[in-house]
């Protein structure tokens, strides 16, 4: 049985920070040293960076799971607003690796009438037995408290990243950990000190123009892929 603990990184930032770019630093064996990616580098340059890295096969279609505080819809945008796939949370879904999506958030009965737009930038993938892959998705948890903190006005910005299974925590969670990480760290560098980096997620208050949003809203424009309900493996 393959053994995948997904731990997540979150940080809630003012909305004005998502803009940002600074160089970020991260901590090996006591030693201070630089890392070029933070959670305030633009939506697709570490998507691109791993696709140009030859480690991550750019393109691989990498099987999706999206969870939202209970009931509710996730909408997938197929490189555009009027390519959509609806599907009730939980949602498997299939994403390419590189690349960066748009998802709308709504229905959800514990905030009648909102509509969330977060993005999901996808930067590596799972290597499950063969054969097996929608089995085994990367989970993608959106908890009341991030929705709350988005309503407020803050960005809220996480990583999920795989364990290493020499470091893993020896423990079974019933739902995916997460961990709360201060403002002057770098998220990215954190997680990659502690595991694979598998994905970065994007929440703030940000919603499409009514007069017409210019296509690279709705992401990369890379193609999304239908998966059906199955058995998932943890």
């Amino acid at each position: 049985m393959l053994l995948m603990t997904m731990i997540v990184f979150v940080m809630e930032l003012p909305s004005a920070w998502s803009q940002q770019v600074i160089g970020g630093r991260k901590y090996n064996a006591g030693n201070q040293f630089y890392h070029p990616l933070n959670q305030r580098t633009p939506p697709g340059v570490a998507g691109q960076w791993a696709a140009l890295s030859g480690q991550v096969q750019a393109g691989y279609i990498q099987p999706m799971k999206f969870s939202l505080p209970s009931k509710g819809t996730v909408t997938f945008f197929d490189g555009g607003p009027q390519q959509r796939i609806q599907k009730a949370s939980p949602a498997p879904i299939g994403f390419a690796v590189g690349y960066v999506y748009r998802v709308k958030l709504s229905g959800m009965p514990e905030f009648p009438g909102v509509e969330l737009y977060p993005t999901i930038e996808l930067i590596d993938r799972l290597h499950p037995p063969a054969g097996l892959a929608e089995q085994y998705p990367i989970p993608v948890t959106f908890t009341q408290e991030d929705i709350e903190l988005a309503l407020s006005g803050r960005m809220v910005t996480k990583v999920v990243y795989l364990e290493r299974p020499q470091t893993a925590v020896p423990a079974k969670f019933d739902r995916q950990p997460t961990q709360a990480i201060t403002a002057q760290k770098n998220l990215i560098a954190e997680a990659d000190l502690l595991g694979r980096p598998m994905l970065i997620l994007r929440m703030g208050g940000r919603l499409p123009s009514t007069r017409g949003e210019d296509p690279a809203f709705y992401g990369s424009g890379a193609p999304v892929v239908e998966i059906k309900n199955s058995n998932v493996k943890h």
